[in-house]
């Protein structure tokens, strides 16, 4: 199918971007396998992550690799499975009594979608410069502990806010008295779109912001020609998107590894 097809391309460019973004980092394609040493030691999505990408490649040797890099920087990491395309992998790690430890729903759309209208005297303005994009990290440094992620790691992505800017990634922040209090970004790889980074300050949340933010990203990406916008949800995140009409096409597991089982 190819909405699924052009929604894997701008997941597997989202690793790349992420690789870019940080300072420094080191992406190592090889032998079917995306790797990412990333600018501190803690594994997670997109910092010292492992993501397969030609399922062709035997689940054991793509492991056997992924322990090698890692285990030669003295690193842990995170291993990414796609359901659509890992069944062998999960197979060997439950074999080996190795579970995923979190799952994101991969999910697609093919039409833009209406604005919402938004609460009295908030108004969204599009990332254009450097301090926009700031009030973009700010309000994330604020979401995405909720989700697990610590402020400190939010801000490490974005350490290389030139790179952002000039990376096909468009974004928004709606602010209310001057005080960013939501965001999204849309990274477009020619026929698909990504929404990453939505994120609402608990201030505001339950006003329909993330909706709001999301309704303008998935429009930005078509606005630049994509065919489909793709993202990947959070717990948060899912019941707002089932109700703008994403459609899950598959998923993504999470299994970590800490640094004394690769060394």
């Amino acid at each position: 199918m190819i909405g699924p097809q052009l929604a894997d391309d701008n997941l597997i460019e989202s690793f790349r971007m992420h690789a870019r973004w940080q300072e420094p980092a080191e992406l190592q394609e090889h032998d079917g396998m995306l790797m990412i040493a990333g600018c501190n030691s803690r594994p997670g999505l997109y910092r010292n992550c492992a993501l397969r990408l030609d399922p062709s490649v035997p689940a054991g040797k793509a492991f056997e690799q992924t322990m090698r890099f890692f285990g030669s920087r003295e690193r842990g990491f995170t291993l990414v499975t796609r359901k659509r395309f890992d069944d062998d992998m999960e197979k060997l790690l439950a074999d080996a009594s190795i579970f995923p430890r979190g799952s994101s729903p991969c999910m697609i759309i093919n039409r833009e979608l209406e604005p919402a209208p938004l609460p009295e005297g908030v108004y969204t303005v599009a990332i254009t410069d450097q301090e926009q994009l700031r009030d973009s990290v700010q309000v994330n440094m604020e979401a995405y502990p909720r989700l697990g992620m610590a402020a400190e790691e939010v801000a490490a992505f974005f350490r290389n806010g030139d790179r952002v800017m000039d990376d096909n990634v468009s974004g928004l922040v709606a602010y209310k008295d001057g005080v960013p209090l939501a965001t999204a970004l849309t990274y477009v790889t020619g026929p698909s779109a990504g929404v990453y980074w939505v994120g609402t300050v608990a201030a505001a949340e339950r006003q329909g912001l993330a909706g709001a933010c999301t309704r303008l990203a998935v429009n930005a990406g078509f606005e630049q020609g994509a065919r489909v916008v793709t993202l990947q949800a959070s717990p948060f995140g899912l019941p707002v998107y089932q109700r703008l009409g994403f459609q899950n096409y598959d998923g993504l597991s999470f299994y970590f590894f800490g640094r004394s089982q690769v060394s």
